[in-house]
C-alpha cells in the first residue's frame, strides 16, 4: 500500500450507490493490518503486543466468522431499545458538562464540552474504572486512530501503550453491578459464552469503545457547522423537533470520516465495475454524503452515509442519534447567544478522519466590564446606540496619547504620531470631515465605478495566477494579489520597491490596536519610517483609469494635509485594506463549507449582490471597534467615566444581523473602502466559480493569522477542479 492510493482524490469513489455497493459487498474487504505491524516489529524490534492483541478482537480487522459472531454478540446492547435505556444517563452527563463548560474561564467546546462528554458517557456504558475523565479520553482518542495508514512509530507506541492503559483499567472494574443500565463489560462477561474461541474478553471491548468514537467527533464538527452558519441555523439547534428532522442533513454535512478503504478479496462485479483480486478502493465519504445532501427542496433525504454500509457499519450509529438529539438543544438552548472564535479553531485532520480538537467559543454574549478601563460591547442595540452617538462617544484619541507618551517618557514617537494623526478610524473634527470627503471623492458609490474594468482586468489575471500554481491556495495564489493589484493604483501607493513594501506592509495592520506598549510602537515606528520611505508621489498624469486617492489630496491642495501626512494617510489606508482581503478569503471559505444545493449559485452574480450583505456580515475580518467616552454614561447598567474605552465586539454584534450590521461601522467613521470591499466580492466570487464550478477545499488544511484584531486566512489550500478532486466539498 503506498501513500499515492490516497493522496490522488480524483481516484476516488464517491457516487453514493457505488460506494454503498461496496460496501455491502462481502468479497470487498478492510485492507490486512496485522501484517503491517508483524513487519514493523521485525525490522524496528519494538514489541507491539497489545496492539496484535487489539487487532485480533477488533471487529473491523476479525475475519469474516468471527466478525459476524461478534457483531451478533453485542446486537442486543447497541439495539435502539436497550440503547433507549441509557436515555438518563446522556441526560445526567449533558448537564453536568454543560455546567462544567459555563464554569470555564476559557471555554472550548472540546476540551471542556463534546470530550469530557463522551468520556463520562462512554465510561460508565463500557465499565472503565479510572475517575480521570481527561486521561481516559484521550487514551480512547489515540487508540480510535487505529485504522489510519502509515502510522510512525511513535504513534504505534503511543497507540500500544494507550491500550495497555485501557485494558488495566478495564481489569481492576469489580464485577458488582452498579445502579442503572448494565455496561459493556459485564455484558460481555454474562454472554462470554457466545464468544468465538480466542477472543478477549477486554480487549475486544476496548476495540468496541475506539469503534464508537465517533459521537465525539461529530458532536464538535456539527457544534462547528452549526455556528459557522447564520444565526438562524443556531436557534433552530434548541428545538429538539428541528433537529430530528434535519438530523440526516447535519450528519451529511459534518461527517468526521473523511475515506474508507476496501480490497476486493476476488474478482468482483458491482455496478458494472470490474475490480481484480487485490484491487484497493478508496471511499470518499464526504463527497458521496454531499451527493445524497443535494437533494431538491421537500424531497426526502437518503440516509446519510456518515456510518458507513454493511458488516461493518459502526455499532455505535444508533447511540450517536440519541446524543445528538439531545446534546444539541440542550447546549444551543443553555447558551443561545454563543459565539465561535472561529480563527482559533483548530482541527486534526488525516487521509481518514477529520475532527475539531479545539473550538474555542463566547458564551453569552453580554456586555461586560473587562477592566478598570475597558468594556466590552456584544449587543446590537447598544452597540449602534455608542456609534452613533458623538457626543458621548469618540474614536480613541491616538495622537494625545502617543504626545502625552513621547513627553512623560522621552522617545521619540514623531512618525507613530504622524500615522496617528492621518488614520481616519482616529481622527476627529475638521480634518476628518475634510479627509472623508476628499476620500470619497475617489472611492464614493457614484466613482467607484471608473475603477470596475480595472478590478476585472485584475481578477481574470489573479485567476491566471491560481490556475498556474502547482499546489493553489486561495490566499496565496488568489485573494492577495488581488487585493495588491487593485489597493495599490486605487489608494495612489507608489513604492519605489515593490517587494519590499509587500513584505512590511501586512505590519500596518497592528496600528488598528489602539493602546499599545511603548517597545511595541518604537518597533512598529521603525517600519513605518522605513514604510513611508518606500513612498514615492505618484506622477498626476501617470494613472489614466481614475484619480488615485493620492492624487486627489495632492489636488485638493488643503493646507491641513502636508505631503508627509498624505503619505501617512495612504499607508494607513492600505494597511486598513487589507481587511479587504481578509475579508475575501473568509468568504471564500464559509461558502466553500455549505452544502452542494447552495453552491450552484456561486457563479451568478445576482445571487451575490443579492447576499454579499448577509455575507459580509458572518464573514468580516474586524474583531472590534473602539469607542472612548466624552462625557459619563452607562450601557447596559455599566457606568462609564471619561476616558474610557469601550470596546465593541463584532462576532457576537453581527451575528444576528443580515442587513444594517457593523462590519464597516456607522456613522461619520463608517468605513471608506465598503464600497471597493462589495465591489471586489461582487467581481472576484461569481468570476472564481465561473472559471473553477467544482473548486473545494483540502479538508482542514486552511489555516488563519494569530491577530488580535482582525479574522484574516494566512492559508487556503484549495482543489480547482475535478482533475484533482472527486467533490468532496469540504
Amino acid at each position: 500500500m503506498k501513500h499515492k492510493i490516497w493522496a490522488d482524490r480524483s481516484q476516488f469513489d464517491s457516487d453514493p450507490e457505488q460506494v454503498r455497493k461496496i460496501l455491502c459487498c462481502p468479497h470487498m474487504g478492510i485492507v490486512p493490518m496485522q501484517e503491517y505491524i508483524e513487519e514493523i516489529e521485525r525490522a524496528s524490534g519494538e514489541d507491539f503486543g497489545a496492539l496484535r492483541l487489539f487487532m485480533q478482537n477488533a471487529l473491523i480487522t476479525q475475519g469474516r466468522s468471527d466478525h459476524l459472531a461478534a457483531r451478533r454478540l453485542i446486537a442486543e446492547f447497541f439495539a435502539e431499545r436497550a440503547i433507549s435505556n441509557w436515555k438518563p444517563t446522556f441526560e445526567a452527563a449533558i448537564a453536568e458538562v454543560l455546567d462544567g463548560l459555563e464554569a470555564s474561564e476559557a471555554p472550548d467546546l472540546m476540551t471542556d464540552f463534546a470530550s469530557p462528554l463522551f468520556a463520562k458517557i462512554i465510561s460508565r456504558m463500557v465499565g472503565f474504572s479510572d475517575d480521570d475523565i481527561a486521561k481516559l479520553f484521550r487514551a480512547i482518542d489515540v487508540v480510535q486512530r487505529f485504522t489510519e495508514p502509515m502510522l510512525s512509530l511513535r504513534e504505534l507506541r503511543n497507540l500500544n501503550s494507550s491500550i495497555e492503559y485501557l485494558d488495566s483499567v478495564l481489569s481492576e472494574k469489580k464485577r458488582a453491578q452498579s445502579e442503572g443500565p448494565e455496561d459493556l463489560f459485564a455484558y460481555l462477561h454474562r454472554k462470554s459464552g457466545a464468544m468465538p474461541n480466542g477472543m478477549d474478553l477486554g480487549f475486544f471491548a476496548i476495540a468496541i469503545t475506539a469503534s464508537v468514537n465517533t459521537p465525539v467527533q461529530t458532536v464538535g464538527y456539527i457544534l462547528y457547522g452549526l455556528l459557522m452558519d447564520q444565526a438562524d441555523a443556531w436557534k433552530n439547534a434548541a428545538e429538539p423537533a428541528w433537529i430530528e428532522s434535519n438530523m440526516e442533513r447535519l450528519l451529511g454535512l459534518w461527517s468526521p470520516t473523511l475515506m474508507l478503504m476496501r480490497v476486493a478479496e476476488k474478482d468482483v462485479e458491482l455496478g458494472g465495475c470490474k475490480y481484480a483480486e487485490g484491487d484497493i478502493r478508496v471511499l470518499d465519504m464526504p463527497a458521496a454524503n454531499a451527493k445524497l445532501m443535494a437533494v431538491p427542496e421537500g424531497q426526502a433525504r437518503q440516509a446519510t452515509l456518515s456510518f458507513g454500509a454493511g458488516a461493518h457499519k459502526c455499532p455505535g450509529e444508533v447511540m450517536s442519534r440519541l446524543l445528538l438529539s439531545l446534546v444539541l438543544p440542550a447546549i444551543a438552548r443553555r447558551f443561545p447567544k454563543m459565539v465561535l472564535h472561529k480563527d482559533k479553531a483548530r482541527f486534526r485532520a488525516s487521509a481518514m478522519v477529520q475532527m475539531p480538537v479545539s473550538l474555542p467559543c463566547e458564551l453569552h454574549g453580554r456586555t461586560e466590564r473587562v477592566n478598570a478601563r475597558l468594556v466590552d460591547v456584544k449587543d446590537l442595540s447598544s452597540a449602534r446606540q455608542i456609534v452613533m452617538d458623538n457626543d458621548t462617544f469618540m474614536p480613541p484619541a491616538m495622537e494625545q496619547h502617543l504626545r502625552a507618551l513621547a513627553e512623560n517618557s522621552g522617545r521619540d514617537l514623531s512618525t507613530a504620531i504622524l500615522i496617528a494623526r492621518n488614520a481616519m478610524f482616529f481622527m476627529s473634527g475638521r480634518r476628518h470631515t475634510r479627509a472623508r470627503e476628499i476620500v470619497a471623492g475617489c472611492l464614493g458609490g457614484n466613482r467607484l465605478p471608473a475603477w470596475q474594468p480595472m478590478v476585472d482586468q485584475q481578477v481574470a489575471a489573479a485567476l491566471n495566477g491560481l490556475e498556474a500554481a502547482h499546489q493553489p491556495d486561495l490566499i496565496r495564489d488568489f485573494a492577495s494579489p488581488l487585493f495588491r493589484s487593485t489597493a495599490q493604483p486605487i489608494l495612489g501607493a507608489d513604492v519605489a520597491d515593490a517587494a519590499r513594501f509587500d513584505t512590511l506592509a501586512p505590519i500596518l495592520q497592528d496600528v488598528l490596536e489602539p493602546w499599545l506598549p511603548i517597545r511595541e510602537l518604537t518597533r512598529l515606528q521603525g517600519i513605518f519610517d522605513e514604510l513611508l520611505g518606500l513612498m514615492r508621489v505618484p506622477d498626476r498624469g501617470q494613472n489614466q483609469k481614475g484619480t488615485s486617492v493620492f492624487t486627489a489630496f495632492m489636488d485638493a491642495e488643503d493646507e491641513d494635509f502636508s505631503v508627509d501626512d498624505i503619505k501617512a494617510l495612504v499607508l494607513v489606508l492600505y494597511g486598513a485594506s487589507f481587511n479587504l482581503s481578509h475579508t475575501l478569503g473568509n468568504v471564500l471559505h464559509w461558502l466553500l463549507i455549505q452544502p452542494a444545493d447552495v453552491r450552484a449559485h456561486y457563479s451568478d452574480p445576482a445571487w451575490i449582490a443579492r447576499h454579499y450583505e448577509q455575507l459580509i456580515s458572518l464573514c468580516a475580518s474586524p474583531k472590534y471597534i473602539y469607542r472612548m467616552v466624552r462625557s459619563p454614561t452607562e450601557i447596559e447598567g455599566i457606568p462609564l467615566s471619561v476616558g474610557e474605552t469601550t470596546r465593541l465586539c463584532l462576532s457576537s454584534i453581527n451575528r444576528e444581523v443580515k442587513a444594517g450590521h457593523l462590519a464597516f461601522g456607522h456613522g461619520l467613521h463608517h468605513c471608506v473602502g465598503s464600497g471597493l470591499t462589495r465591489m471586489l466580492l461582487r467581481s472576484a466570487v461569481p468570476a472564481l466559480f465561473t472559471r473553477y464550478p467544482d473548486l473545494s477545499l483540502r479538508p482542514q488544511a486552511h489555516k488563519y493569522f494569530d491577530m488580535s484584531q482582525t479574522v484574516a486566512m494566512a492559508e487556503l489550500p484549495c482543489l480547482l477542479n475535478d482533475a484533482q478532486t472527486s467533490g468532496n466539498p469540504r
